[in-house]
């Protein structure tokens, strides 16, 4: 029989409404054990009923999210009036009707009826929210839309289930579903591309727009919620061909690093690598732009030739020496077209390692000539340009950050200070004077 509520000035009974609506506040949760109020022995319910054994799912599911208070004014929260709402007409959490609904899905289900059980597993999702039944019925859910050829839907509430339950058991046969859906995407729109902007109404298969950005999300939200499943370096691969054919080399060559570095067992490394030279080659834009393209290359090239060796056929040796070529020629003009840029704006200092840098790492190209030659004509150049009307600026007193940097050692001496030798690079040419 239940305790009574107390009457009078005597203390309210622990488990009683009274005594459960002054300690609420006080009361703590223990996982899986239920409430505990200091002072009082055993555990208590959501509602401050004693409890005998491990809580129930639904009072697991319910403990405190609808009595605590949420922004400035709690009682105008939509959310919370909306969820009032349901439970006055009769549609709040109900585990009976929900164990029912999602009967009756199943049973439409099987008889392909992908429609009619998409609502009724809808409904079961919303009379018994955070719980294992609800994890059923959005992979359900899910699979309803899949076979009813819905697949913007499907994808929508297959990652709604990655998110919420990312441990659920049906992780491997969503993962398998949404790669099915960004594949179809994909192929769609390479045979029949349209702009991102232009809309869809006609085709429940794709998305309303931009059928390759899906496409492409997709395959980032396998990679993401199951880093480590058989699809994971799949999608990358993806990701990576999707942003090469269009041109986005930076955007590729980031996929394919990750997945060279993240996933050494990949059975696309080789692709990674071969891929991943072309797409650090087509990067570099110049000699007057970033080299660091250049040099990547250069190692990626190496590690291609060292690990792979094997894989390598007659053919792709070829192509890969001749690329190794191509990379070596680029760095060269690049420097070459450094050592031009400092010569003519009279930094010969800087033009002459440069110079130095052509002749020492490729002697017998035509452009270690070329720079043998220009390293001859500057050699008794200043390593700096002169001020411009130095005489003029002698005339004003100098500012104290440039009194304090004329004092550093370094600066003062590169600059012909008496207290230094003249600095040599390694062929003797003199790099300061």
């Amino acid at each position: 029989m239940p305790s009574m509520p107390s009457f009078g000035g005597s203390a309210a009974t622990p488990g009683t409404p009274e005594w459960w609506k002054k300690n609420k506040n006080k009361a703590t949760y223990v996982e899986r054990q239920g409430y505990q109020v200091e002072g009082v022995p055993g555990y208590f319910d959501k509602n401050g009923r004693p409890m005998d054994g491990a809580m129930s799912e639904k009072d697991l599911v319910f403990r405190t999210e609808s009595d605590k208070p949420q922004g400035l004014f709690p009682q105008l929260d939509p959310k919370k009036n909306y969820e009032k709402a349901k439970v006055a007409v009769g549609l709040g959490p109900d585990q009976q009707r929900a164990q029912e609904v999602y009967q009756e899905g199943q049973t439409l289900f099987t008889a392909k009826q992908y429609a009619k059980a998409a609502k009724k597993y809808q409904e079961a999702c919303q009379r018994w929210p955070n719980s294992t039944l609800e994890r059923q019925s959005l992979y359900q859910l899910g699979n309803s839309y899949f076979f009813d050829d819905r697949y913007q839907d499907a994808r929508e509430t297959y990652v709604e289930l990655l998110e919420k339950y990312p441990n659920s058991p049906q992780v491997d046969g969503v993962v398998e579903r949404l790669w099915s859906i960004a594949e179809y995407w994909e192929k769609h729109d390479q045979k029949e591309h349209h702009w991102a902007a232009t809309p869809n109404f006609t085709d429940e298969t794709r998305p309303w727009f931009d059928t390759q950005g899906f496409a492409r999300k997709t395959y980032e939200n396998i990679q993401l919620y199951d880093p480590t499943g058989p699809r994971a370096d799949d999608a990358i691969m993806a990701m990576a061909g999707m942003y090469f054919r269009k041109g986005q080399y930076g955007e590729a060559d980031h996929y394919y690093q990750l997945l060279r570095q993240q996933y050494p067992r990949s059975e696309y490394q080789f692709e990674a690598h071969l891929l991943g030279l072309q797409t650090k080659l087509r990067k570099y834009q110049g000699p007057e732009y970033d080299g660091a393209p250049l040099e990547e290359a250069k190692v990626l090239a190496k590690q291609l030739r060292t690990q792979f060796a094997g894989r390598l056929s007659a053919d792709e040796g070829e192509r890969l020496a001749q690329t190794q070529a191509e990379v070596n020629q680029a760095i060269v003009q690049r420097d070459m077209a450094m050592a031009s840029h400092y010569e003519n704006t009279g930094h010969y200092g800087a033009a002459r390692i440069y110079y130095g840098e052509v002749m020492k790492k490729y002697p017998e190209s035509q452009l270690a000539s070329a720079a043998r030659e220009r390293l001859s004509a500057i050699a008794d150049e200043p390593a700096l340009p002169e001020e411009p009307a130095k005489w003029l600026i002698e005339m004003f007193p100098e500012n104290p950050e440039r009194t304090r940097v004329a004092r550093v050692p370094e600066l003062r001496d590169s600059r012909g200070g008496d207290q230094s030798p003249d600095k040599k690079d390694e062929e003797g040419t003199t790099l300061f004077r």
